[in-house]
Parts: structure tokens; sequence; C-alpha cells
């Protein structure tokens, strides 16, 4: 069990880091308060009421 909750707790690890990486500009943008990157064509289509 505990084999399993390591696991569980190294890949949320992994995506966090992913997230971080991808979201990078935004976020630098969001803590210095500069322009908004624009989305790209895929993320508009595929979330619609963002």
């Amino acid at each position: 069990m505990k084999k399993v909750i390591m696991s569980i707790i190294s890949c949320l690890a992994i995506l966090c880091g992913l997230f971080l990486i991808i979201h990078r500009h935004v976020i630098a943008a969001a803590l210095t308060g500069s322009e908004m990157p624009e989305a790209p064509e895929w993320h508009r289509k595929l979330l619609k009421h963002a």
C-alpha cells in the first residue's frame, strides 16, 4: 500500500512540474502584472466556456 501511495505522489509531483513548465509565461505575467499571453487556437476550441 505504501508503494502505491508513493507512486501516486510521484506522479502528481511530475504532473505539477509539467503544469508549471507549460504555464510559465502565464504565471510570470500574473506575478509581474504584465499582459497575459494569447491562448493557442486549440486551447480556445477545447475550452469554449473559458
